[in-house]
């Protein structure tokens, strides 16, 4: 494994597995819970210092692909923030949280797919023989899984909404 990693990039590191460990950890648990919140600002924080780290990253000596990335993750967290503090002031806060939490998250599982198969010298002969359709195929899994959650999660949403919506309207006043 190829680790030979500038000082930022070890702190880009870092902040990656930080952010993949409490990304699990919200995805897996009950929502809305102190230690839902508290774990996502440490997901919070984590993606930012692994997005500003990453626009200092130049492996390649030029600004590209990912960096813009990481732009845009930036925006999505900011959105999925802002988004989960409008509790109660908006209807749809839920759906535009749980949609830009799992895009940030797509974006943060897709670089490290990138990572591995850079950094992992196994890999490396496959991806001379295979070259970019299997980093494509697996970029295509990750996409479709993440495409399922966040439809998934969306509709599960609608569908608690609605539900309550009746159990409102049944009970009499």
């Amino acid at each position: 494994m190829d680790l030979d990693l500038l000082p930022l990039g070890w702190v880009h590191s870092v902040a990656c597995l930080i952010a993949l460990a409490a990304g699990a950890y919200i995805f897996g648990t009950r929502k809305g819970t102190l230690r839902h919140r508290q774990v996502g600002w440490a997901y919070l924080g984590s993606m930012v210092v692994l997005n500003v780290t990453a626009l200092g990253v130049y492996r390649l000596g030029t600004f590209f692909f990912p960096h813009y990335l990481a732009i845009g993750c930036l925006v999505l967290i900011a959105v999925g923030w802002g988004a989960g503090r409008m509790i109660r002031r908006h209807g749809g806060w839920r759906y535009v949280h749980l949609s830009a939490m799992i895009l940030s998250y797509y974006v943060l599982i897709g670089g490290g797919v990138n990572e591995v198969f850079l950094r992992v010298e196994a890999l490396r002969p496959i991806l001379t023989r295979e070259g970019p359709q299997l980093v494509g195929m697996t970029h295509a899994v990750v996409m479709l899984v993440f495409l399922v959650l966040l439809l998934g999660w969306n509709a599960a949403e609608i569908t608690r909404m609605v539900l309550r919506r009746r159990r409102r309207a049944a009970i009499p006043a």
